[in-house]
């Protein structure tokens, strides 16, 4: 059976280019189609990855053939005949696990930034040829979860996938790589690093164990037969993940990781292991089961769904509560860490605005394009969702249900008949699996602008909810705006409502005098807090080149906050309730 051939090169790592080939045995006889996604499955942006293509060609037997442009990331090739190759480099620089990279340092790639999708044939088998740079990069190893062909002890050499839509489901990383292997649920497993660190290999792959093994029993089975953690440690202001059927690529601060013979910052490495645990969950939440707009998406155009809260949300519920249940956190300390986003949550006027459904449909336009209005307009669905997602779960609990089942059931479906999510079903699933009818909580939370009920549900399982009344945040709280950092005095976010609006203050407005006296970031924070309310200050700033004056008003409106504890005095069966959520039982 014929295949698509693909042929990998990285000779010169310092231009960020890879140089790619592409061998179509039978091209179409009236011309080739071909295409380069506009997004990547798990990230919902249109990326236009056909934007860092330099230059491309075309030949057949020898003679060069013309290559029409179709539209940003469709060519047609003239008739040929014989086999059909295209040759072109793809420039590769983006610190990110949705595209590609490439340096003197390392290598990382998606393959819907460097793999061509062969017009009607991308049913075929394709086959990926990685061919080993320059002696100079010798030491660099080969990591992907590609079924490999025939390779060297460095990886490189050939690799095969059962058709397009899996080839593009397995990254690759390249470089100088520290390894370690584990068995979760039976299963072999890695984790891999790259990047400058000294981490904890033995430390995190134990870890790494434990939580996957949670995960396995959760679900019944691991849908893989292998699973690969790549990580790539970073400097402090690198984050990020992306689910893929056997494996996830990982961006994180390097300072996250434990070091031998370091003190370990137990908060931050807890965030490391609660993002593997995230795109872990995602190999059965997303990338099996999953909307069915999501089953054959056109990854040419954006494929809409109002259910990403669901999967997303759900997961972000799912990552953190999974340390806890497995041992790898304690209750107190997910219980601080929940406070944080139920106060980040309850910290963004855009709650009140945009409803989770539609924050879901907009995530196209919304969620992965912030600007200095986001906090004003918009609301999270991995926030919210994963907030609604614990409501949904203590409500069921106190009808002798759990959200656990639901997962349960969705699974069950797609294991055995491979069944995807409808758009309006989880609302009737919920209801068919436990018997509880929360069409309340759905039409207002979920439909509508309304906060959760947890602090009500918080009650009921012996959690207090109070105001953290150490988290205050003066220029947020009496003038209404955020400074871009403590260093400046730049606006970023000026929030509805509040004092600086109504002043004519703008995100992006270089603060320069308060009462004729220069400002710094720190100066500002003092002057605000010694105050009285209702005072008033005359402000220098500079929008864009002008020099302009206005008057701010001292208005303070405290900030809405949560600080959760475990109540010491609660009764024995509300003990019981609270010990089953933690344990999931």
């Amino acid at each position: 059976m014929s295949s698509i051939k693909y042929q990998v090169s990285l000779h010169a790592p310092q231009t960020h280019l890879f140089e790619i080939q592409c061998t179509i045995t039978h091209p179409a006889p009236n011309g080739q189609v071909f295409s380069l996604p506009a997004w990547i499955p798990g990230s919902y942006l249109v990326r236009d990855f056909a934007r860092h293509i330099v230059s491309i060609s075309a030949t057949a037997s020898g003679k060069v053939i013309a290559l029409t442009k179709l539209d940003k990331n469709t060519w047609q090739s003239a008739p040929c005949s014989g086999a059909l190759i295209l040759s072109y480099q793809v420039y590769a620089y983006d610190l990110s696990v949705r595209t590609a990279y490439l340096d003197h340092q390392r290598a990382y790639f998606n393959g819907t930034s460097l793999f061509m999708r062969i017009a009607d044939q991308d049913h075929l088998a394709c086959e990926v040829s990685i061919e080993a740079p320059a002696k100079s990069f010798k030491h660099w190893q080969v990591a992907t979860t590609m079924p490999a062909i025939k390779v060297n002890k460095s990886g490189y050499g050939s690799y095969r996938a059962a058709n397009y839509a899996e080839l593009i489901d397995f990254p690759v990383e390249i470089g100088e790589l520290t390894i370690g292997e584990f068995k979760a649920g039976g299963v072999p497993h890695r984790i891999v690093i790259s990047g400058k660190h000294q981490a904890d290999i033995k430390r995190i792959t134990s870890d790494l164990k434990t939580l996957c093994d949670y995960h396995i029993r959760f679900f019944g089975k691991a849908p893989f037969k292998r699973y690969d953690f790549l990580l790539y440690a970073a400097a402090d202001n690198q984050y990020g993940g992306l689910e893929h059927s056997n494996s996830t690529s990982l961006i994180c601060p390097r300072s996250w990781l434990p070091v031998k013979n370091e003190t370990v910052d137990e908060s931050c490495y807890q965030d490391f292991l609660g993002l593997c645990s995230h795109e872990y969950f995602h190999a059965w939440h997303v990338k099996r089961i999953r909307p069915q707009v999501f089953a054959d998406p056109d990854l040419g155009r954006e494929a809409y769904t109002r259910l990403l809260w669901v999967f997303e949300g759900f997961t972000a519920y799912y990552d953190t509560l999974a340390l806890v249940r497995s041992g790898l956190m304690s209750q107190e300390e997910y219980l601080k860490s929940l406070s944080k986003d139920i106060t980040r949550f309850l910290r963004t006027p855009g709650r009140k605005i945009q409803a989770l459904n539609e924050s879901s449909f907009d995530t196209w336009i919304k969620l992965y394009k912030p600007d200095e209005n986001t906090p004003n307009a918009q609301i999270s669905y991995y926030l919210k969702g994963s907030l609604v997602a614990l409501a949904i779960d203590l409500t069921l609990r106190l009808k002798g249900r759990a959200l656990d089942e639901i997962m349960h059931s969705l699974w069950k479906r797609y294991s055995q008949d491979k069944q995807l999510v409808e758009e309006h079903e989880i609302q009737s699933l919920i209801q068919q699996v436990t018997g509880q009818n929360l069409s309340k909580l759905f039409k207002q939370c979920v439909h509508g602008t309304e906060d959760p009920p947890l602090k009500n549900l918080f009650s009921k399982f012996g959690i207090t909810f109070e105001p953290d009344k150490a988290d205050i945040n003066v220029l947020r709280e009496s003038l209404g705006l955020l400074l871009a950092n403590e260093s400046e005095t730049r606006i970023s976010n000026v929030f509805s409502g509040g004092a600086a609006e109504r002043s004519g203050l703008a995100a992006g407005d270089v603060l320069l005098a308060l009462d004729n006296l220069k400002l710094t970031a720190k100066s500002l924070k003092d002057i605000v807090k010694k105050k009285m309310e209702g005072s008033k200050f005359l402000i220098h700033f500079f929008r864009r080149d002008e020099l302009i004056t206005c008057e701010l008003v001292k208005e303070t409106k405290a900030l809405e906050s949560c600080d959760l504890k475990i109540k010491a005095d609660a009764k024995p069966e509300t003990i019981a309730l609270r010990e089953a959520w933690f344990k999931g039982s």
